[in-house]
């Protein structure tokens, strides 16, 4: 029978053995094997092309006319469910320590509780519903969440699924990259791979662009920042307003500088608070709250207090609050219908 040192005889022995090791230089030689990073779950590289879609033309920015009458189905249901993202630091985030819901889109959500049920705390009426971006829509149409604010684009795609608040931000897409990177905007990134979250208008315009980028995506913002700090992506590419939310989480990583080519006649800057000329933008991005379609009473009610939030200076606040450096143009201006192929069913 074996028996093996304990207490301070095992502790010699041990030491004894670390003693021979190391004069004889085994320490010093061995060199651990390369372990490559894990990509985050999810993620796609590259990305799957959706099939084409043909959406009907359309003004994405417009919407139905305000209400200011409560929607009686959620007045006596007590609460209404929201789904947002977690992941996003400036416009829907939860934080870690306190577990709270936090961002520009949750402020908006606030607004929109305490218009419908005054007097109450919208921490309790508001009922929080984690989606990505591939699921919105979805969670939307089978009863999952009533409304959806998470930085979402406007489209006469998604006109076809959802309906649209008017617009209560105006945004475009443009490029992170880490802080060493050679790399000064989406010129740079031909042949690149470049990420995004899946669902999301970006990975469509990425693809789109003619430097040719390899788009990668992922379930959520945070796993494109893991890929750019494991250097498995060159950069991430969205709406300026989420990656400034993802330079907050990684400081050492900066946005590009240099304008992207453009088409005569794009729109990309309109609504950018710069000359074209200093504008990395390469997309038209204006942010709406999603509905579902037939829940026009929801609708006409986020309208009203949107348009109240334009008029009593709330919006401004909160933009000083979560996005003072965003270089938009300020409240964006209501506008509404008719507007003959969308919403689809109004």
């Amino acid at each position: 029978m074996t028996i093996y040192p304990t207490g301070p005889r095992r502790a010699t022995a041990v030491l004894a053995v670390g003693l021979l090791l190391a004069g004889s230089g085994c320490a010093s030689s061995y060199q651990p094997p390369p372990v490559a990073s894990p990509y985050p779950v999810g993620a796609q590289q590259p990305a799957p092309t959706p099939s084409p879609i043909n959406p009907p033309d359309c003004d994405a920015r417009l919407s139905l006319r305000p209400d200011p009458t409560p929607p009686s189905k959620y007045v006596e249901q007590g609460y209404i469910r929201a789904g947002v993202d977690q992941t996003m630091t400036r416009m829907t985030f939860r934080d870690p320590a306190t577990g709270e819901f936090t961002g520009f889109d949750i402020e908006l959500l606030y607004e929109v509780a305490k218009a419908m049920f005054p007097g109450k705390d919208p921490k309790e009426t508001l009922r929080f519903v984690v989606v990505t971006s591939g699921e919105r829509q979805q969670r939307l149409n089978d009863g999952t969440v009533d409304i959806v604010a998470d930085s979402m684009t406007a489209t006469c795609a998604r006109a076809t699924e959802v309906a649209f608040s008017t617009d209560y931000l105006d945004s475009g897409q443009t490029v992170l990259v880490r802080g060493d990177s050679p790399y000064q905007g989406i010129g740079d990134l031909g042949g690149k791979a470049v990420c995004a979250a899946t669902g999301t208008t970006s990975l469509e315009h990425t693809r789109a662009r003619p430097e040719k980028p390899l788009p990668v995506s992922v379930p959520n913002w945070t796993d494109c920042l893991v890929m750019l700090q494991q250097k498995q992506v060159e950069a991430i590419s969205t709406d300026h307003n989420v990656l400034l939310g993802l330079r907050d989480l990684d400081p050492t990583t900066r946005l590009v500088t240099q304008p992207p080519s453009r088409p005569t006649g794009d729109t990309s800057c309109d609504w950018h608070d710069e000359p074209k000329s200093a504008c990395t933008w390469f997309s038209d991005e204006p942010h709406a709250i999603a509905t579902r379609q037939d829940d026009v009473a929801l609708l006409r009610f986020v309208n009203h207090v949107l348009e109240q939030i334009r008029q009593n200076g709330r919006w401004v606040q909160m933009h000083e609050e979560w996005l003072p450096e965003h270089p938009d143009n300020g409240p964006p201006p209501a506008r509404y219908g008719p507007n003959l192929s969308w919403p689809p069913g109004m």
